[in-house]
Formats: structure tokens, sequence, C-alpha cells
């Protein structure tokens, strides 16, 4: 499980972030990277529970390499400094609305929804959502959501997209690049004995704009 050293091991990281480093504590990254490994596990089996598209998932196809890709960045760093791990239908590789846990030293959160979904994917989203907006707004308005996450985040477009009414009632929402939405958390609630189960009472709140968004899609 996550503990005190895990957050002490990803902030090492951070404040020495190189091969050396890593090589010599190799067993101390293995040590945590398992922890988290049998958390994000735990959480796979509490969230098939309450979803019943989450099934037959690995902890391995719902986490991401701790190695960074470097090749498209000027951040040559060569690991990351969090842990998370990502539950949908087909785990990292998917493109369909789910839950998401990132762990780091004082940037811990919840959050996903739909992220920067390829370009058919949104366009079957948008498509939906045109014609099913009172249902999704009526999802984003209940007090418990807007509690727990606020409002839909991300960009948006200038405009309207042209294969839609420029006065749709529902502009603003086709507009939308991303439908994700947050939950910070702070590491002392991470430490916390009831976290998992703290998890899964925030993807219960999530639930109905993932069924929404993955209705779209299917």
């Amino acid at each position: 499980m996550i503990t005190k050293i895990t957050f002490a091991f990803l902030k090492a990281v951070k404040e020495n972030n190189n091969l050396e480093r890593m090589n010599k504590n190799r067993d101390l990254y293995k040590m945590e990277r398992d922890n988290f490994f049998d958390f994000g596990t735990k959480l796979i089996e509490a969230a098939q529970k309450i979803d019943k598209n989450i099934w037959a998932l690995s902890v391995k196809e719902c986490t991401f390499r701790f190695n960074k890709d470097i090749r498209f960045t000027k951040d040559k760093s060569p690991y990351k400094t969090n842990f998370g791990v990502i539950i949908r239908e087909e785990g990292k590789h998917g493109v369909d609305a789910g839950y998401y846990v990132h762990i780091e030293p004082g940037v811990c959160f919840i959050w996903w929804g739909m992220y920067m979904p390829p370009a058919p994917t949104l366009q079957r989203v948008r498509t939906y959502i045109s014609k099913h907006y009172k249902q999704l707004q009526k999802i984003l308005s209940t007090p418990i959501f807007k509690k727990t996450f606020g409002s839909l985040q991300w960009e948006t477009l200038q405009n309207i997209p042209r294969w839609f009414d420029k006065n749709h009632k529902a502009g603003e929402l086709l507009k939308m690049k991303s439908f994700f939405i947050g939950h910070n958390l702070t590491d002392k609630k991470v430490l916390q004995e009831d976290f998992l189960e703290y998890c899964i009472e925030i993807f219960k709140v999530m639930k109905p704009l993932n069924d929404f968004l993955n209705k779209a899609i299917h």
C-alpha cells in the first residue's frame, strides 16, 4: 500500500532524477513499485464491483512505465516523479472514459472522464451530446457532483464545431476538447487507512459521467 516511504522515494527522485541515483536505489524502487501495484490491484478489484465494464484487467495493463519518454521533450530527466493507475475497459491503451488515481508528493488527485480523445471518438461524443445534452447537464448539475468535482475542465474551441447549429443550446459542451473532471487530494488523505475506500466513493460520483461518455462511443 501507499506509505510515507512512497512519498519520500518519489520526492527523492524529483530532487535527484538521474540514472546513477536510481541504480543505487533500485531495490527501493522495486519495493515501492510493488507496493503501488498491490494498491492498484485492490483498487481495480473494488472498481469492478461498481462498474461492469471493468473486468479482466491486470495492474500492469493499468499502470505506466516509470521511465519517461524523453524523445520529444526538452526535459531529459529519465524518470517520472509519480505513480498512477488508470482503470477503464482496456486499461491504459483504451479510449473509454475511466478512473485515474495520481500519487505524487503535493500533487495527488483523482480524475479522468475522457481526456483528449482522438478525433473520431470526440466527434461521436459531440454528436451524442447534441442529442442528449439535457441528460449530461443533469449529471453535471447534481449537488454531489458539483461539490466533488466542480465542472468539466480543459481546453475548448473558440466556436461550436461546424457540424452543429451555431446556436445549439449545448454549444459550450460541444466546444470541449476533453470531458474530464478532477478531485484534489492531500498527501495526508492518501496515507489514511481508508484511502482505497475513499477512491471508490469518488469513483461512484464520477461513474454517471463515464457511463454517459462511454454510451456515446459504443
